[in-house]
């Protein structure tokens, strides 16, 4: 898809929000294979340069459900990159393709975002080892230098542990924020029942 195509990034999140409003009137019947083809399609709408990612339309500032949890793992799959850095609308600066801290903040209190935060945090494993090794020998390559602000704008979705092979200071200060824990993501499988027995002080929002 070419970057310097507003119109097609309009027509996905246009077919996202039509899929998005099937799901929610039926459920039962909602053709999962339908939203697994849009997010093989627009795996790299990246729409860089030009304005949000498609992806950031969908998924950020939104309140998550089990249609944006399977949509995100199906565009995953088909080589979705969240850890991407894309010149802004306004070219003037560099930005995660999705806003890391609006995920980390939304899993404190709902299960399917605590999942989704979970799969990326998974996918910075395999994806920033090779970081943390350099570091750790004290072998770092001049290459490897743009990795740390990749690091620094998506540190929500980075393990702790390997946060702090990385970047000691940054991992201190997501230590201290968010407040408060993320809910288990087990919980989400709970059927509404359920939750409010399990949960009677909590409120998933």
């Amino acid at each position: 898809m070419s970057q310097q195509d507003p119109n097609e990034i309009n027509r996905l999140i246009g077919e996202f929000m039509d899929l998005q409003e099937r799901w929610e009137k039926d459920p039962d019947g909602f053709d999962w294979a339908s939203l697994e083809a849009l997010a093989r399609n627009s795996a790299h709408a990246y729409n860089e340069g030009t304005g949000p990612s498609f992806h950031s339309l969908a998924l950020d500032g939104v309140q998550h459900s089990e249609f944006h949890e399977r949509f995100l793992g199906h565009a995953l799959q088909a080589g979705f990159d969240p850890f991407r850095m894309v010149r802004s609308g306004s070219g003037s600066s560099d930005l995660p393709v999705i806003d890391h801290s609006d995920l980390a903040e939304a899993a404190l209190s709902n299960p399917y975002s605590s999942r989704m935060r979970a799969s990326l945090m998974e996918l910075a494993r395999s994806r920033f080892a090779s970081l943390a090794q350099e570091v750790e020998k004290g072998a770092l390559q001049y290459s490897a230098a743009g990795e740390f602000h990749v690091v620094e704008a998506c540190a929500e979705s980075i393990p702790l542990d390997l946060l702090e092979k990385i970047a000691p200071e940054l991992a201190k200060s997501q230590r201290e924020w968010p407040p408060g824990e993320s809910v288990n993501p087990v919980e989400g499988y709970l059927s509404t029942a359920e939750t409010i027995v399990d949960n009677t002080s909590k409120i998933y929002g």
